[in-house]
């Protein structure tokens, strides 16, 4: 998959290209729907030629769509990826990949590709980070993209203390003081080993999550809390402790597990997002909530983080396109929310809002935040028909 700056590249690229843009649900459970999604793309592709009055665009438009009379083997595949994208010219197929989530369908044909959908794909890429924990050692693995993988390379051991002190002359271990045999001496021992032990994982932790990466900490349930107790602040609102991830689960149970933190982490973030940047919002403020107030953000080239709802992008996909656009060219980062935290975006902001680099000065830059919220997008009354963003 592309990356966010590889996406705004390409979208720069082909920004005065007709492009074709293709999504589809390409996933397959039974043999017999193997070849189902050709008449569901026939469709989608009808319907977008239709919409097309000039003589000239359709017979483009048959050319780029002629380059998918032999699509990627995916397609054919039983068990293949959730989704499949494609951006297509009159020159050929100019981008083309499996998704790991299931997009609305879509064939458009305009200028430069739809990349709006594919940013619901790009939170897949986001990481997990699963640390397995007990009291003597601490396994890693990563999960991003429905994978899993095992890193022993970077496993963790404490250090190794036997109840024996240093042999005597005839080379015969001496027995361990009486002191050594105590239950509380011994806890508080081990306690002291994997203190040594949490101190390592919490700087290894800190390095592979980076700035966005999500940390799973599961195994021997004290040891896991006693772990994420030792990470650094910072990384508290993207940790989560399973109470039922074992330390021997098999990696199944640790995939599954980490698509759940995923997507439990995920929720908070947005919902915490959203109240932020509702508070903020308003004259003066460094937020902006609604789409009059993020199109004039935009025009600024104020922000800094576009959050968008994936309902605002069913409704008004051209808006919704400009302005992920627009944010990708000001290396805005970009989030598509989901759940309860999409709801309340499109209940307090239209589906659309943004935290600013710094305060537009001015007038009120949000009528969503005087008015007390609405029930999700409206049509956004735009000038020069939407595009000024773009």
């Amino acid at each position: 998959m592309q990356t966010p700056t590889e996406l705004n590249e390409l979208a720069h690229e082909l920004a005065t290209t007709k492009v074709l843009t293709v999504y589809h649900d390409a996933r397959v459970t039974d043999p017999a729907m193997r070849y189902a999604w050709r008449p569901a793309l026939t469709a989608a592709l009808r319907s977008a030629r239709d919409e097309l009055s000039d003589e000239r665009d359709r017979a483009d438009f048959d050319r780029a769509a002629s380059y998918l009379d032999d699509p990627p083997p995916s397609l054919d595949g039983v068990w293949g990826a959730p989704g499949w994208v494609a951006f297509l010219t009159t020159d050929g197929l100019r981008y083309g990949a499996d998704l790991p989530v299931r997009p609305s369908p879509l064939a458009a044909w305009r200028d430069g590709p739809v990349i709006s959908p594919y940013l619901r794909a790009l939170k897949q890429q986001r990481a997990v980070i699963v640390a397995i924990v007990d009291s003597r050692s601490a396994h890693l693995y990563r999960y991003a993209a429905a994978e899993l993988t095992a890193r022993p390379d970077l496993a963790l051991a404490a250090e190794d203390e036997s109840g024996l002190v240093p042999s005597t002359e005839r080379g015969m271990p001496a027995p361990a003081p009486r002191r050594a045999l105590d239950p509380e001496h011994t806890q508080r021992r081990r306690l002291a080993t994997f203190q040594r032990l949490a101190t390592s994982l919490a700087a290894r932790l800190t390095e592979l999550a980076g700035d966005d990466a999500w940390i799973l900490i599961g195994g021997a349930p004290r040891w896991a809390q006693l772990a994420s107790e030792g990470l650094p602040a910072s990384l508290a609102s993207r940790t989560m402790v399973s109470k039922t991830l074992d330390h021997d689960a098999p990696p199944t149970a640790i995939a599954r597990a980490a698509r759940r933190a995923a997507t439990a982490l995920r929720a908070a973030h947005g919902r915490a997002l959203v109240h932020r940047l509702i508070e903020r919002s308003g004259a003066g403020g460094r937020g902006a909530a609604g789409i009059p107030a993020v199109q004039r953000a935009l025009r600024a080239r104020a922000v800094d983080l576009l959050m968008v709802s994936p309902e605002f992008i069913r409704v008004f996909g051209r808006e919704a396109e400009d302005a992920v656009r627009a944010a990708l060219a000001q290396g805005a980062d970009i989030e598509v929310l989901s759940g309860d935290a999409a709801v309340q975006l499109d209940q307090h902001a239209e589906g659309l809002a943004a935290r600013l680099r710094y305060a537009i000065d001015g007038p009120a830059t949000s009528r969503i935040a005087s008015t007390g919220g609405g029930n999700g997008p409206r049509r956004p009354h735009l000038p020069n028909g939407g595009n000024d963003a773009a």
